[in-house]
């Protein structure tokens, strides 16, 4: 016991003294505080690129905190060193720091980074060992939600760390040949060389996975038309029995309901089943028809839209007696038919989900909001200074605001299906309409008092 004390004793002073060599290192650069720089910048403005996230992050780890040198998608400059990833990354320097999903980590789970603002869920960090082997930091990116990178990006991203290290030492270099401490010309050379390697070697790379996510792209576009294709050749073969069906079962029914008895009920089910089949169908062939990346070209007004959906619903809106209000709205550029999906089934939805015995009412609300002022929730896919958003509230029978993430799920639906219609694809619908606009659709409600469907679209310059 006695020995493993002393040990223990032995481990903990060497690494404290390593420690204080790396703070040494790092305060060598005399990078902390220093004031932005666009070299710095622009590499993690490329990682966000490649890696596909909102944030990027140069983070140096001195005894206390976590500074950022450059901080791409996030309005901070760092944060205590407790609360960082980053320090976790540094102890490893040889390895890729990758976290999938922050939540079910236990070293992160209860991280205030990550129960709230900036909502840091997934997390990716190459430290930045310098010549010396020290670990000054690390070159992150991170997303707010779950997420992983292919080996190409996590390629890139240690080839960009390389490129911050360089621009570290460089930077050291020109101090110090300022202050007449080294030979300009041997060092500078010898990093001018390095660093035209390092320029090669990431130009390969990156052109190899720009090739990769050109082809991807070409072959999702193949595959989105093939899917299309068969979604509309299988709903056409899909209708005509089902008209057959229709047809006969209602012929059946009018000429020889008076002999069938108590099969009268089943002819009656055989009607029901058929149209509620034909109605997922079609609208199954609809969702296939909205493109993720719609072709926007002409500028439509929501006043419009709404009015049109209205008096599609004229009378559905006059048989429930309901209320419908909305704010002005302004106008976008999108195209219509998908607008009109739209809200044809977010009303559509609120008056299926009325109360009985209480007056419906609907109200579309409209204001702009700039980009800081979104709830912490809301990530739109596509970055705005402003976004409009719409909300579509009722007061009708709701749910509850734990199942607000499944609403939208293909052919989730809250609801008894034997007492409201529907085939649970409208909300997968809007979804997919609203994404493909650059923005977010989200959901709140509360059981027996009503629903609120909240719309975010990025505003166009």
């Amino acid at each position: 016991m006695e020995m493993l004390t002393v040990d223990r004793q032995f481990m903990n002073r060497a690494t404290a003294a390593k420690e204080e060599e790396r703070i040494t290192a790092l305060n060598s650069y005399h990078i902390l505080d220093s004031l932005p720089e666009k070299d710095f910048d622009d590499l993690t403005y490329l990682a966000s690129q490649i890696c596909q996230t909102p944030i990027s992050l140069v983070s140096l780890i001195d005894e206390q905190r976590q500074w950022f040198k450059s901080h791409h998608g996030l309005s901070i400059g760092g944060t205590h060193r407790d609360l960082s990833f980053c320090a976790h990354a540094i102890n490893e320097p040889d390895k890729i720091m990758v976290v999938t999903d922050a939540r079910k980590d236990k070293r992160f789970a209860d991280n205030p980074l990550v129960t709230g603002p900036p909502s840091v869920i997934f997390y990716a960090g190459v430290p930045l060992v310098d010549s010396s082997g020290f670990a000054l930091g690390s070159f992150c990116v991170i997303d707010h939600s779950p997420k992983q990178l292919s080996d190409q990006q996590l390629s890139a991203l240690r080839i960009l760390a390389n490129q911050v290290v360089s621009l570290l030492e460089l930077r050291k270099l020109k101090s110090e040949l300022d202050t007449g401490e080294i030979s300009f010309e041997d060092r500078l050379e010898n990093l001018l060389l390095q660093r035209t390697q390092q320029l090669a070697d990431s130009n390969k790379t990156l052109s190899e996975v720009n090739r990769k996510v050109v082809k991807k792209n070409e072959d999702l576009k193949k595959s989105n038309l093939s899917l299309e294709q068969f979604a509309f050749f299988a709903s056409h073969d899909l209708q005509e029995p089902l008209r057959k069906i229709q047809a006969f079962s209602d012929l059946v029914f009018k000429r020889h309901a008076h002999q069938l008895g108590e099969g009268a009920q089943y002819i009656s089910k055989i009607r029901s089943a058929a149209h509620r089949m034909s109605e997922l169908v079609n609208n199954l062939l609809t969702l296939s028809k909205v493109s993720g990346s719609p072709q926007v070209n002409s500028l439509i007004s929501l006043d419009w839209v709404v009015q049109t959906v209205l008096l599609d619903l004229e009378l559905v809106v006059l048989e429930t007696g309901a209320v419908v209000k909305s704010d002005p709205l302004p106008k976008i550029m999108a195209e219509h038919t998908q607008l009109c999906q739209v809200f044809q089934n977010l009303i559509s939805n609120s008056l299926k989900f009325r109360r009985h015995n209480v007056p419906m009412q609907i109200e579309i609300r409209y204001k702009k909001m700039a980009k800081n002022d979104l709830p912490v929730s809301v990530h739109p896919t596509k970055n705005s200074e402003n976004y409009h958003l719409i909300e579509v509230a009722d007061n009708g029978i709701g749910f509850d605001q734990d199942q607000a993430g499944s609403v939208f799920q293909l052919f989730r639906r809250l609801h008894d299906t034997n007492k409201v219609s529907g085939t649970g694809i409208g909300l997968a619908i809007c979804e997919k309409v609203i994404t493909g606009y650059g923005g977010i659709i989200s959901a709140e409600g509360q059981r027996g008092q009503g629903a609120t469907f909240s719309i975010y679209l990025p505003v166009q310059q």
